[in-house]
């Protein structure tokens, strides 16, 4: 797979396509990120402040049975679109927060 990546930093303000950054306050229910701009292909998504659970097919994650994918604070990896459109989110450790940056190739 060969990808073209423009726009590393977002700093929540608009990247070369016009795309703002998000920040989900992640808390005790579950929250999905809002709609991707159609220009995104891929996301920088980053882990602030304490760790969250992450599912992707739909169903909500939860803290107290863990369900889902434990994402710890600090964590910083690239998703795809249909990634970052399935997924979400809720607390692990306690209130977090997970940053969404587009990108575009």
């Amino acid at each position: 797979m060969n990808t073209r990546v423009k726009n590393l930093e977002n700093a929540l303000g608009p990247t070369l396509n016009g795309v703002l950054a998000e920040e989900l306050s992640v808390a005790g229910s579950a929250v999905s990120p809002a709609a991707l701009n159609s220009l995104t292909a891929y996301a920088w998504i980053s882990v602030k402040s304490a760790s969250v659970f992450v599912t992707f097919d739909g169903t909500d994650p939860v803290t107290a049975t863990p369900v889902g994918i434990l994402l710890a604070s600090g964590y910083e990896r690239i998703w795809s679109r249909r990634m970052v459109e399935a997924a979400k989110f809720i607390q692990g450790s306690g209130a977090a927060k997970v940053r969404i940056e587009p990108l575009s190739e």
